[in-house]
Parts: structure tokens; sequence; C-alpha cells
């Protein structure tokens, strides 16, 4: 089990860092993002997701453990994403950044009128991340000791991630309805 959660982990690695930078339009939107944003989600990424397999090649106990988190938080901000927007609708900047970026690409799920749909290279992505979620927390437990110490900081930072995916893609800066004040007599 921990070969192949390590497999995972570089899988998944491997495959988000050739599909953030490398242009295979129109499975992917690469060519229509800046070099810089880009770079900047590269290199981001590639420091949280390739801490998991260095911690569990080397046996190193936090960052085992923070694979065994962060798998799972990272889906649920993948969903946040894309499938709440695609089931709500987006915010503004959600739509800007799809209609830039992804909606060209491949879409295999059918449109809900004119919310983001999440494309063929993201759906892809979800279930490698399900998969490897699913490997390395498998492969942690399986650890002799191996146990959650600070179950609150994995929760705080799933809600924190997670919340601020969902507020970012669906609801920063859309308007409220107009509220029209009480009459005074």
């Amino acid at each position: 089990m921990l070969t192949f959660a390590i497999t995972l982990q570089l899988a998944h690695l491997l495959y988000h860092q050739v599909t953030t930078l490398v242009d295979f339009f129109p499975f992917n939107g690469a060519r229509f993002a800046s070099r810089g944003e880009k770079f900047g989600e590269a290199a981001f990424n590639f420091v949280l997701m390739g801490l998991p397999p260095v911690g569990f090649i080397l046996r190193i106990p936090a960052l085992m453990e923070l694979g065994a988190v962060y798998y799972g938080v990272l889906l649920g901000a993948e969903c946040a994403t894309w499938w709440l927007p695609y089931f709500f609708g987006p915010s503004q900047k959600w739509r800007e950044t799809y209609a830039k970026i992804q909606a060209r690409t491949i879409t295999i799920i059918p449109r809900r009128g004119t919310n983001p749909a999440p494309n063929l290279e993201h759906l892809i992505l979800m279930v490698l991340t399900l998969a490897t979620a699913s490997a390395t927390l498998a492969a942690y437990r399986a650890l002799p000791g191996a146990a959650f110490r600070h179950p609150w900081i994995g929760a705080s930072l799933a809600v924190f991630i997670v919340g601020g995916a969902a507020h970012q893609c669906c609801f920063s800066g859309r308007k409220s309805p107009a509220v029209t004040p009480p009459s005074i007599p």
C-alpha cells in the first residue's frame, strides 16, 4: 500500500505540473494563462504536493500526517472550486477567470446555463486526487503507531481552505438582493 500511495502522490504531482505549465489545448487552458499565473500556480502547488511523497519516502511522520490530511482537503477545495459554481453559480471573478482560461477546453458534462462546467482536465485531476487521498490515508493508517495527533488542526485547515475556495468561486462579489427599508408612519 505504501508504494502504491507514493506512486499516486508522484503521478498526481506530475499531472498537475504538466497540465499547469504545458499547452495541450483544447484539453487544458494553459495557453490562456499568463507566465506569472502558470509559474505561480505550479510553484505553490509543487511545494504542497511535493511534501507528502518526501514524507512517505523518507518516513518523516509530520509530513506523512500532512499528506494524509492534505489530499482530502485538496479534494474538498477542488470540489468547491468546480462543483459549487456549476450547481449554484459562480462569483463574478470566477466567471471571468473561467471565461479567460477554461471556457474553450473540452467539457464532457452538460452545461447548466452559463455556469462554469468542470472540464476534462480537472475531472481527471479530481479522480486522481480522490485516488491519491484514499491511498495516502490507507498507507498512513497502516503505519505502526500512526495517529492524527492534532485532528483539530486538519479540520480547521479544511474549513479555512474549502470555505475560502467556496467563497471565492461562488459568493465573492455577488450583489445581495435589494432590501427596502421599512417605511416610517
